[in-house]
């Protein structure tokens, strides 16, 4: 680990004394104190130190106060301190009295016990109640830390049973197809039921490991669209047929040949073409399927657009069904954060920020606000900078409360992977300034953070609000 500090070395830890300015390479809740790196002040510290299994550790001489040694004392260590007679002594002394003695300094005083001896007790309990606190934060961090992990294992899990289950349908909806279908009814009937529940639902971003890239597609449209689908107040008859429609989407894309599977920009006309068949052999395999008329309108229709632009009908307006406007907006967008080449990725930020300003009037208002409003400004995945300087990257966003979303922030003296999700909803005055693409993150920053490559949802139980304005 590098130095902190020009003149930093390292030093046995029998070797320590009050005064030595010295840096704990322990992690964040591995230690009972407030910093990394701290000036000693007691012998309590070293002890602590000691305690903690420690056998070198740095430290800086330049930063360092160093008490000086008894025998430097002026007069040497057996010299007594020189105390001026009062005037009242002084007399005495000058009518040929004898002065009183000055009480030793292990003498009592009125109280019974010395003054140093007070101060002393006083000095260790509130170390001790300093010791007792730290030990009390630490151990509600720990806590945190672990339902924090918890969760984004919940979350992934499950989203890697949807996907398992995706690709399997797939490898059955040709020679299977009624059983594909009930797969598939399957996997949105498990998010609907945690979904439907009394509790509001976070977006929440995951790691780009869970799922491989085709599945990794279906469920994000199918999660998202399933979220915007209920901020609609859709019933649940039209969320399972929206669920549905939007895994099934691009099951067309199957029997296309392997390499136009992704639309590329590099197409040439005729594999543009060939590309939007999958639209048709989608309807087809609906078909087989003996899927419901909503679901085959959605997959007949994900493509197209309000202004008459899209495929494979050009259909306009009100001529596309509610369900595929909704599909449609939400498959604009997984494409534009997820596309054939990662080099070409937009972040969340950027994704939204295009689709409001260029492409508008491509999508009904109706689906397009809320689509907004839900996701937030800096949609899970976008990368920030806070109002405070920090670094920060989005991971979840409440749909009830868009604008102060969930955030891990770049902490150096906290190691990665013990960073606390933020909840900006309870932090007061801290808030978002700015977006930023990950490439404009200094690199410690950008390590530490790990944006994402692509872009992979779920959701999971919403936080609490804090209460009458209360912040933990």
């Amino acid at each position: 680990m590098a130095n902190h500090d020009s003149e930093a070395q390292f030093i046995d830890i029998d070797d320590l004394r009050i005064g030595m300015y010295v840096y704990v390479d322990l992690g964040w809740i591995k230690h009972p104190f407030a910093l990394n790196s701290f000036k000693i002040s007691s012998q309590e510290q070293i002890d602590t130190l000691i305690e903690l299994g420690v056998k070198r550790i740095r430290w800086s001489p330049e930063k360092s106060d160093l008490e000086p040694p008894p025998e430097s004392v002026q007069g040497g260590s057996d010299e007594k301190e020189h105390v001026s007679p009062s005037a009242d002594t002084a007399q005495k002394i000058g009518a040929g009295e004898t002065a009183p003695s000055t009480p030793p300094a292990s003498e009592a005083t009125e109280g019974g016990e010395h003054p140093s001896t007070t101060a002393r007790q006083a000095i260790a309990e509130t170390l001790a109640a300093e010791a007792a606190a730290r030990a009390e934060e630490r151990r509600q961090r720990q806590e945190k830390l672990a339902a924090q992990l918890d969760s984004l294992e919940i979350c992934e899990r499950k989203f890697a049973t949807a996907a398992r289950g995706y690709r399997q349908l797939t490898d059955q909806v040709t020679s299977q197809p009624e059983a594909a279908r009930e797969r598939a009814a399957a996997i949105v009937g498990s998010m609907l039921e945690e979904m439907l529940g009394e509790e509001e639902t976070a977006i929440r971003l995951l790691s780009e490991t869970v799922g491989e890239r085709t599945a990794q597609h279906s469920i994000n449209v199918s999660v998202i669209a399933l979220l915007l689908g209920k901020s609609l107040g859709l019933d649940r008859d039209r969320l399972e047929a929206l669920g549905t429609g939007a895994l099934l989407h691009d099951i067309g894309l199957i029997l296309l040949p392997e390499r136009l599977r992704w639309l590329d920009n590099q197409f040439t006309a005729a594999e543009r073409r060939l590309y939007q068949e999958h639209v048709a052999h989608g309807v087809a395999l609906g078909q087989r399927m003996k899927l419901p008329p909503e679901q085959l309108t959605i997959i007949a229709q994900h493509h197209e657009l309000a202004d008459g632009r899209g495929y494979p009908q050009r259909l306009s307006g009100e001529a596309i069904d509610p369900l595929a406007r909704i599909v449609a907006l939400v498959n604009l967008y997984d494409n534009l954060c997820n596309p054939a080449h990662p080099a070409q990725a937009l972040t969340p930020h950027e994704a939204q920020r295009l689709i409001f300003a260029q492409m508008r009037n491509q999508f009904d208002p109706k689906v397009l606000m809320p689509f907004i409003r839900m996701m937030g400004v800096y949609p899970p995945g976008s990368v920030v900078e806070l109002t405070d300087g920090r670094f920060a990257l989005v991971v979840s966003v409440n749909a009830a409360r868009p604008l102060k979303p969930n955030v891990i922030i770049f902490d150096p003296r906290v190691p990665r992977e013990e960073a606390l999700v933020e909840d900006l909803e309870r932090a007061g005055d801290l808030g978002i300034r700015r977006s930023l693409k990950p490439l404009q993150l200094p690199k410690a920053a950008f390590d530490y953070l790990s944006p994402r490559n692509r872009i992979c949802y779920f959701f999971e139980r919403a936080m609490l609000p804090p209460q009458n304005g209360a912040h933990p």
